[in-house]
């Protein structure tokens, strides 16, 4: 494929890298060999430079030893695939996802300001091994620390710092579907998990005859002459990717007899799917093999939060900071980041500071090694006693949530939340996934990064470009925080606990989804859909989020808060 200098260099600033003219050469080089375009190519070299932990930075070496290690064996495994089946629909799938942001790395000149000087020795060589200790020298020769990177609503003249005596409410949004303890796992039957999966079809049917006034469902495998209504989950009929040759349709044990049928979806005009997804539409069957659909149904947002937020005790404007984690850079233990974060807080003191984990992250390549001369309880511990410095002059809250990065707690989803032997009034744990009640406002987090497990396994055709807003979108009208199903490798879930506590029985006002993905902030049916990116990413600093909200007049509140909100999203 014939690509050109300029589109490459395009794609790499996507990434915030440059490369010389031999670099570019030899990727156009590339595309030419392997039939890339310049947006493949480039996507091609960040999740390879990922998953082997070089530097992002392409060099001509890493990119010979790519082309050998990746490209030479997809060609190969593409030849077969060739030869076994051809694609009745042209689909765009996971290689074309956009805007992934993992590593930016800057060339050292100017030493980057920070937020205010580093004073703290919480983290000292007398209880950690010099290695672990040592800072990380990118983190520290950074630039643009502050800087506001992207921005929702009117930002101009907010006062973002805050010296209010006021600590505000925060709570679960429902008592009967909250997390609060630990839980035995691994002692699920198939059974059981495949009711539950079965119940969700089953509650999808209700929500969609109600909204699209359907008499009665359609069985997908019984031979049929007309159109008719059916419901079911997306699946595919191989172990490898989805794509418009594996598509299956499944059906319900009510409605179709848990049978699942291939699905040919030739005749649509554009669609969106993935594996678990939960899709209605109508089409037909003419001889019980093959459901061809004629027209899929738009999902269904859950119903907005009737009660307007009432902010008469946050005096002017609710003020929110989210940022998550790893809360350190990966060469390192130092906690500078962290550190840089609390004193933030410190300054400007939010009422809420909403800190998602993982703190003692897996993948920090010291806790890989097994250099660490502590235990990761001790280092959490320590985490946590620096919070309570921090926050008990001033009256911020702060809302810790997990993750199963976390080489301390819990694997598995939904995550139980922290447990701390040192707490405070100011301090609350919550469980991934939660649903939080912050003086009204309805804020929704999970720290799983289920907008890149979605981008991974989304297949489209004829969809509009903003990908990122699409699986927001998907999220939501699937009113769960992890639809995706078969799960990635990297989630154990835990379909028991899932049913109960990873629903989105309504539509939150924010809606926090930490991804690897680019950061942005994006209105989604009303719903503020924020991803702060995370604080670190990998030997250099990464970004977090601030909100305000102003008080909302409850004779124009329709369910939404979006035109009361302020976000934006800064530098480290």
């Amino acid at each position: 494929m014939n690509v050109s200098d300029e589109d490459l260099k395009f794609q790499l600033e996507e990434f915030s890298l440059s490369a010389d003219n031999k670099i570019i050469e030899k990727m156009r080089d590339l595309c030419y060999i392997h039939q890339l375009s310049a947006e493949d190519m480039v996507t091609q070299w960040v999740a390879y430079s990922c998953q082997k932990k070089f530097d992002i930075q392409p060099t001509l070496p890493l990119l010979d030893q790519m082309e050998k290690d990746e490209l030479k064996k997809t060609a190969s495994k593409s030849l077969k695939q060739r030869k076994s089946y051809a694609p009745t629909t042209p689909v765009y799938d996971a290689t074309t996802i956009d805007l992934v942001s993992n590593d930016t790395f800057e060339e050292p000149g100017s030493k980057a300001q920070s937020f205010v000087s580093r004073t703290s020795n919480l983290f000292s060589p007398t209880s950690m091994s010099p290695a672990s200790f040592t800072p990380s020298r990118k983190y520290n020769s950074r630039t643009g620390s502050g800087e506001a990177v992207a921005t929702f609503g009117d930002v101009q003249g907010v006062e973002w710092k805050h010296s209010d005596e006021y600590s505000c409410s925060v709570k679960a949004y429902s008592n009967k579907t909250v997390l609060k303890e630990s839980y035995n796992f691994m002692c699920e039957k198939l059974r059981d998990c495949g009711s539950i999966l079965n119940d969700m079809i089953q509650e999808a049917a209700e929500n969609f005859q109600k909204k699209c006034e359907i008499e009665e469902w359609g069985h997908i495998q019984v031979p049929s002459v007309e159109t008719v209504p059916v419901v079911g989950r997306i699946c595919s009929d191989n172990a490898a990717k989805l794509n418009a040759s594996s598509l299956l349709l499944e059906g319900s044990q009510e409605m179709s007899s848990g049978h699942a049928v291939p699905l040919d979806v030739s005749q649509l005009q554009s669609f969106s799917f993935f594996p678990g997804q939960i899709i209605a539409g109508k089409g037909i069957n003419n001889l019980g093999k093959k459901f061809v659909m004629h027209n899929v149904f738009e999902g269904i947002y859950p119903p907005p939060c009737e009660k307007v937020p009432d902010l008469a005790n946050c005096f002017d404007s609710l003020s929110i900071v989210v940022a998550c984690g790893p809360y350190t850079t990966c060469d390192s233990l130092s906690y500078e980041p962290f550190q840089d974060l609390m004193k933030y807080i410190k300054i400007h003191q939010p009422h809420v500071a909403l800190l998602i984990g993982p703190f003692v992250d897996e993948k920090n390549e010291v806790i890989e090694n097994g250099t660490l001369t502590e235990t990761h309880e001790e280092l959490f511990e320590k985490l946590i006693a620096e919070i309570i410095t921090q926050i008990e002059p001033i009256s911020t809250k702060v809302i810790l949530i997990p993750s199963t990065r976390d080489v301390h707690h819990d694997f598995i989803y939904p995550t139980p939340p922290y447990k701390v032997k040192n707490s405070s009034k100011r301090l609350y744990l919550a469980s991934d996934p939660c649903i939080l009640d912050i003086e009204g406002v309805i804020v929704a987090v999970t720290s799983t990064d289920i907008l890149f497990h979605l981008g991974k396994e989304e297949i489209s055709y004829q969809q509009m470009p903003d990908r990122l807003g699409r699986l927001c979108s998907h999220i939501l009208t699937q009113r769960n925080f992890y639809p995706l199903y078969p799960p990635n490798d990297e989630v154990n879930i835990n379909y028991l606990r899932y049913e109960l506590n990873a629903g989105i029985p309504i539509l939150p006002h924010i809606l926090i989804l930490p991804s690897d993905f680019r950061y942005f902030i994006k209105d989604i049916n009303g719903c503020c859909c924020i991803n702060p990116e995370r604080l670190t990413k990998r030997t250099t600093g990464g970004t977090f989020a601030r909100i305000k909200i102003k008080p909302i007049d409850g004779k124009t509140y329709t369910g939404s808060i979006i035109n009361s909100l302020q976000s934006e999203i800064l530098k480290i």
